[in-house]
């Protein structure tokens, strides 16, 4: 009993980590509408400054490995906390748009680093029976942070008046965003000094670091290529874009724009309690069972979203959606959050965390998520270009991954439940 109250309590201070990867998301989307007007920027400006943090994550899951074999997995944690820190803290100082985009690059490659060793530090210390429960919370981490940093931004924004207006005590509201996602920074970094090493950290790394992935199936070992795809798909099937046009939904069942904070309140709440319920059902039915379940609720689900859209007029933020269509799509994208919630949200992190050996565990995550920020970062730079081209034909592409995700999963994807880690 004390040993599982030790690793639950670890687990939890390691997922704290995940608080500021889901905080920085949700406060970049609020920051933004204050930095747009003070630095006046063009639209394709706007989407290059929310999209670099994901290649700073990139970049941050690439070296994680290296980092982790030397600093340990608990001195990774504190390093990323400490880069989030100082680079958001510059980022509220910032008076150019390529400083602002410098910081934020920073700032991904600290939560690149977190995205690597928090999972790979949960699978180590969690006891088998409750392993996937455990690992989940770093994916109950993120989602809540995304609902936190909604608040903040929504308070501070109240308290100015606009993202790009003064507080009463100084300074612009989307300056004091940054500041928050700093302070959080710092929480982080006291509960990592408080966390244990695992025994086995460091002790097994491979020297020769991503030589140890070097298999026969194409230069890698299978088992890595497994996980690549697994990651690669869990962007592919859209969940970062699926909700572009969720004030469009909202607004055909009656939501104004204004009531923009609402919906996204709701989205978020739909998102935790999904996931909360993945907690619940991951070490009951195993990994397997949920993927390939969640898969086949977000092929329903986005297979509806396409055929909704085929109704749509009008093009890019403009679209409008008739009835019961509007109805129809926004009922399907909270079901899509839902299938995503309970399966390949959490799980991919869990089944990655589980399906690499001690020996190039650390190493196998840094490649499997690079992947996983790179295709986080492909299908949001294209999603615009595709969604002009054809909406039905944008979610049948999402949809086809999504089937992809359930065969590739039934036919490849190990169970890892009840395995006992090498």
């Amino acid at each position: 009993m004390d040993s599982t109250r030790v690793a639950t309590r670890s687990a939890a201070g390691a997922a704290v980590g995940g608080l500021l990867f889901g905080a920085d998301t949700s406060t970049m989307n609020g920051a933004i509408n204050g930095v747009r007007p003070d630095f006046g920027l063009e639209s394709s400006l706007v989407g290059f400054v929310v999209a670099v943090s994901i290649l700073g994550c990139a970049a941050g899951a690439l070296t994680a490995g290296r980092i982790a074999a030397r600093f340990g997995s608990t001195g990774t944690m504190r390093l990323g906390g400490v880069v989030i820190a100082v680079g958001s803290l510059l980022a509220a100082l910032s008076f150019a748009v390529l400083p602002l985009a410098a910081c934020r690059l920073v700032v991904g490659f600290g939560v690149g680093l977190l995205s690597v060793v928090v999972p790979g530090y949960i699978t180590e210390i969690s006891p088998e029976r409750i392993r996937g429960r455990l690992g989940s919370l770093w994916q109950l981490a993120i989602v809540l942070g995304i609902f936190g940093g909604l608040l903040a931004d929504y308070a501070l924004r109240t308290a100015a008046g606009s993202a790009d207006s003064d507080v009463p005590w100084g300074g612009h509201a989307w300056r004091w965003m940054f500041v928050v996602i700093a302070v959080a920074a710092v929480v982080q970094v006291l509960v990592a000094l408080r966390l244990p090493e695992p025994t086995r950290a460091g002790e097994h790394e491979p020297a020769g670091g991503f030589a140890a992935l070097r298999g026969s199936l194409l230069g890698l070992k299978p088992i890595v290529w497994v996980g690549i795809v697994v990651a690669a798909l869990q962007q592919f099937v859209g969940i970062n874009v699926i909700f572009f046009y969720s004030t469009t939904l909202w607004k055909s069942v009656g939501f104004s724009e204004d009531d923009a904070f609402v919906t996204s309140l709701l989205t978020a709440l739909v998102n935790i309690a999904a996931t909360v319920v993945a907690i619940g059902l991951v070490d009951r039915l195993g990994r397997r069972p949920l993927m390939i379940g969640g898969a086949a609720g977000m092929a329903v689900t986005l297979g509806t979203l396409a055929v909704c859209f085929a109704s749509a007029t009008g093009t890019g933020d403009d679209v409008t959606l008739p009835q019961p269509a509007g109805t129809v799509a926004l009922v399907a994208a909270n079901l899509f959050v839902v299938a995503f919630g309970v399966s390949w949200g959490p799980l991919m992190w869990v089944v990655l965390g589980e399906l690499f050996d001690t020996r190039i565990r650390t190493v196998a995550l840094s490649l499997t998520v690079m992947v996983n920020w790179l295709a986080n970062w492909l299908v949001t730079r294209t999603f615009p270009t595709l969604a002009d081209v054809s909406l039905p034909l944008t979610y049948g592409l999402y949809t086809g991954f999504a089937a992809v995700a359930l065969v590739f999963t039934a036919r490849k994807v190990p169970e890892t439940k009840g395995v006992t880690l090498a």
